[in-house]
């Protein structure tokens, strides 16, 4: 009777986690269809619980003058998903002891204002630099459609004065990673997406993951799209968002991936095959304002659960992830529709799981 008990018993759990996946499944793919529907999502989700998929489909198109699918396998522009990378590859060159995030940023910048004396890596990290955001810029409009260099970016952020006394406050900056990139690279000598290649994206099999050059032919890459004020005369106000160069964004938002590829991302993130878990514990510890090392970190929605995530939205694309180590979820959204709200469909996708009964 012993043996029987005990056999049932891992039987039943098996059947009811089963249940609450194919439930939360049906649910998620029901919420995701009515939402492509009505045009308010196009591109790839992904849900999965201890490394392992619960949920992965593509929705509308990603090219819609040829009438091609998103799939799972469909490339989308990152955005600011990309600063997660970033802060990777500074960790890994401190693990390395050829930096520490408590150097100053004029080791790294010729002629550096005399502002910046007292800027840290972990300041540039953090948001708490006091460096303004060149998307604020009044002429960025224009100038992210130029091709630029990373050397002309820092020389446009020198003569800006800073927002706040370095380290006072968190005020979200895209000009600090891009600073981060510059330091990278002068450290190793190699360029960004070089480093990238070589420390995270080839060590963990993201093949589907690099730096975006628009002029490339990159296979099964979403065109971006956008909405105009005006319906055209054929009667959609949806239009091909500009493909400019990744030359301003770069290490703050110049990355491509599939939702596949974040996966493999994220498991990383429970293993020591990039850092040590005490070189980790930086990327997740909260600093000033909610923010760690290329994450938020807070309460869902207006919920009271408790994770990580980061979004991000370039022309024509918009993402989010986030991630609960204590209940090993993640959900990854990607879209190329920039109209789409993905932080909140990511947030509906993390508490539909969470929440459902019997969740892996």
């Amino acid at each position: 009777m012993k043996t029987l008990k005990a056999l049932i018993a891992p039987l039943w759990t098996v059947a009811a986690c089963a249940a609450g996946s194919t439930n939360f499944s049906w649910r998620a793919d029901e919420y995701l269809t009515r939402l492509s529907e009505e045009q308010e999502f196009s591109g790839a989700a992904l849900v999965a619980t201890n490394g392992n998929v619960v949920f992965a489909k593509g929705y509308g198109l990603a090219n819609r003058e040829l009438g091609v699918a998103n799939t799972t396998n469909t490339i989308f522009r990152l955005g600011s998903v990309t600063k997660q990378f970033t802060a990777m590859c500074i960790l890994i060159l401190q693990q390395e002891h050829k930096l520490s995030v408590t150097n100053r940023l004029a080791q790294y910048v010729e002629d550096c204002p005399a502002a910046w004396s007292n800027i840290t890596v972990h300041h540039l990290l953090t948001h708490t630099a006091g460096i303004p955001d060149y998307t604020e810029f009044p002429d960025h409009f224009r100038r992210e459609r130029l091709p630029t260099t990373v050397a002309a970016t820092v020389g446009l952020l020198k003569d800006k004065p800073l927002g706040f006394e370095p380290g006072t406050k968190m005020h979200y900056s895209n000009s600090g990673y891009v600073l981060l990139g510059y330091i990278a690279e002068k450290v190793t000598g190699k360029k960004y997406e070089q480093m990238l290649f070589e420390k995270i994206f080839q060590p963990l099999g993201m093949k589907r993951s690099g730096y975006d050059h628009p002029a490339r032919i990159l296979p099964e890459r979403a065109s971006g799209y956008g909405l105009t004020l005006f319906p055209h005369p054929f009667g959609t106000n949806i239009v091909n968002s500009i493909p400019f160069a990744m030359d301003l964004p770069y290490a703050a938002g110049a990355l491509y991936s599939t939702v596949g590829d974040m996966l493999l991302w994220d498991r990383a993130l429970y293993s020591d095959q990039l850092l040590t878990a005490k070189s980790l514990e930086a990327m997740f510890t909260e600093y000033k304002g909610g923010y760690c090392y290329g994450w938020f970190h807070g309460n869902v929605g207006d919920s009271d659960r408790v994770g990580y995530g980061h979004g991000g939205r370039i022309s024509g694309f918009v993402t989010q992830v986030n991630r609960f180590p204590k209940e090993r979820v993640y959900v990854v959204v990607l879209c190329n529709c920039d109209w789409a709200n993905s932080s909140d469909i990511a947030d509906k996708l993390s508490l539909l799981l969470l929440n459902t009964p019997q969740n892996l």
